[in-house]
């Protein structure tokens, strides 16, 4: 009796630890996959994957297309690092010249295409991205 509870057991957490493997490295939703890293380190390694990167909407560089409203370029900042960035969807209602924003997409010809643009209001939230010490990417990285 003893031995079937204890393979009933071990293939219950064989099946277990094996979903828990299939659906680690095969997820149903690769957009959910984004690494977070800062502008000069997708600039300086060419990075192709999806990534999410955060910093401040320059003063000034926000161009929306006479032809298609939705389409947006911008260029974000991330202390002394510059990206121009394009985004083809409804903007959120805080997005504008100084926003904190940020954007989850790929890097391609020297243009980082965004799916995702998400603004923050410093006054709600805790820190501050205008404070690049506050990134701590360094941490992320292991």
């Amino acid at each position: 009796m003893n031995n079937k509870i204890f393979s009933l057991i071990a293939g219950v957490l064989t099946v277990i630890l094996f979903w828990i493997g299939w659906v680690s490295l095969n997820p149903s939703d690769k957009k959910a996959m984004a690494q977070f890293v800062s502008v000069e380190k997708l600039v300086n390694d060419e990075i192709s994957s999806r990534t999410k990167l955060g910093g401040i909407v320059k003063k000034g560089s926000i161009q929306i297309s006479k032809s298609n409203q939705l389409d947006c370029v911008f260029v974000l900042k991330e202390g002394s690092a510059e990206l121009a960035v394009n985004y083809s969807k409804t903007r959120p209602d805080l997005f504008k010249d100084g926003a904190e924003v940020i954007v989850t997409g790929e890097y391609r010809n020297g243009i980082f295409i965004a799916d995702e643009l998400q603004t923050k209001c410093a006054s709600r939230y805790e820190g501050d991205l205008r404070e690049e010490s506050n990134y701590k990417l360094e941490e992320l990285e292991t």
